[in-house]
């Protein structure tokens, strides 16, 4: 049975490594899409096929940190601040935002780079350059080719907050000594939070530790000027249909009580258009935060990044979005840490250790169903006590240690040194 698994996964992988050659063609033309779009960045997307854009003449030991997306580099910003100094950190993502928002708050820490595709040349290319010493991959999605050519250069590479969706675990499951020869090729793996363990470790044979989520390290929080009086609703990180299905209630609200300013921060930039025009279109008065006229509206579009903290902060409820569809939610933490009552819906189950234990501790609402934030809504509007409790519960909450900074910092050292 061992040897036939083992022949399993050779197929497998071989079968990958030859598909990712054969789809060369289409994922050049792809990026050349995507320029036209301008969701690929037209200056440095060479870099997507392994070609540096800046030089490597550092000689202090080279850090690489995977992180795809925005949400997922965010969570890097602990292991940055420790290690910046001593070492050479290399930053990669995939995404236009992500790069930016590197670029214009980390420009003096580290360098970034977009991400090669897991073409095994490509990859090898980038490795070669760059040479890293050790690898952190951040919760982004595994690629075959990268992992195998790591560990064939024994380079060490820790896999942070690795979690597997219910769908995902579901797909795996058909492949799973594939799943789990590429999970191998990990010095170490650290699960975002127990389910996520619990999942991982049904699909392999590996031993998957848990430390916290390490997005849940201890940011400090930021001082803003004095908030204003108008109370204040922000709908944070929505995605698809979530926001026309928010309006309809925000509908009833917004016809009885003109003095509340709602915010919008769609998960995805090149939604901002479309949530304007959605807004429009019911008849709100809304703009962007990026325009003057902000002032003006009673909604605005929050379409700028690296700032959410602050919108946080300025608001009296945050609704979360991703979990009013099924996208597993998103962080309560951070509006949390803002003093802010907080509500999700129920598809929130990338967070689901944390909101349990929330609710458990009156620190958030979880809702069945969208038609019931009008209810909720105005029962906190006409309650000051119930709303200054539940955001003091969250605040609270957010207070408490949920990661193991010192035994992460230790096996990096371990793996530096």
């Amino acid at each position: 049975m061992n040897v036939l698994n083992r022949l399993h996964k050779k197929q497998m992988f071989k079968f990958y490594k030859i598909s990712s050659v054969i789809l060369i063609p289409f994922i050049i033309l792809n990026v050349h899409w995507r320029i036209l779009k301008n969701k690929e960045d037209k200056v440095r997307y060479k870099e997507r096929y392994g070609l540096p854009s800046k030089k490597n003449d550092f000689k202090k030991k080279v850090i690489w940190i995977h992180a795809a997306s925005i949400g997922e580099f965010k969570s890097a910003d602990f292991i940055i601040k420790n290690y910046f100094k001593n070492n050479f950190i290399l930053i990669t993502t995939t995404t236009k935002s992500a790069a930016k928002y590197v670029e214009d708050n980390y420009s003096n820490m580290v360098i970034h780079q977009y991400a090669p595709f897991d073409i095994s040349k490509w990859v090898l290319r980038f490795v070669n350059y760059w040479k890293p010493n050790l690898v952190l991959w951040i919760e982004s999605d595994i690629w075959p080719n990268t992992m195998n050519i790591l560990e064939h250069k024994k380079i060490k590479t820790i896999y942070l907050n690795a979690r597997i969706s219910p769908n995902s675990f579901s797909r795996w499951k058909l492949i799973r000594t594939f799943y789990e020869s590429i999970l191998r090729n990990f010095t170490y793996i650290f699960a975002q939070s127990l389910d996520d363990k619990k999942r991982l470790e049904l699909l392999t044979n590996l031993k998957i530790d848990y430390i916290g989520n390490l997005k849940l390290t201890k940011n400090k929080t930021k001082s803003f000027n004095k908030k204003s009086d108008i109370f204040t609703i922000l709908c944070a990180s929505t995605h698809k249909k979530e926001e026309s299905l928010i309006l309809k209630e925000f509908k009833k609200i917004y016809n009885h009580k003109n003095k509340i300013k709602y915010y919008f921060a769609p998960r995805h930039p090149e939604r901002f258009n479309a949530v304007l025009n959605l807004l429009k279109k019911n008849n709100y008065q809304a703009s962007m935060a990026s325009q003057m006229s902000t002032k003006e509206s009673n909604v605005t579009i929050i379409d700028n990044f690296g700032n959410m903290d602050e919108y946080f902060y300025l608001s009296d409820i945050v609704i979360l979005g991703g979990s009013f569809v099924k996208k597993g939610g998103h962080n309560p933490l951070e509006p949390a840490k803002y003093n802010c009552a907080i509500i999700s819906g129920k598809y929130n189950y990338n967070w689901k250790n944390i909101y349990q234990e929330m609710k458990q501790n009156n620190a958030c609402i979880i809702l069945k169903e969208t038609n019931e934030i009008f209810a909720i809504i105005n029962k906190l509007i006409n309650s000051k006590e119930i709303l200054d409790k539940l955001k003091l519960n969250a605040y609270n909450f957010s207070k408490k240690i949920f990661f193991e900074e010192e035994k992460l910092k230790k096996i990096i050292n371990e793996s530096l040194y």
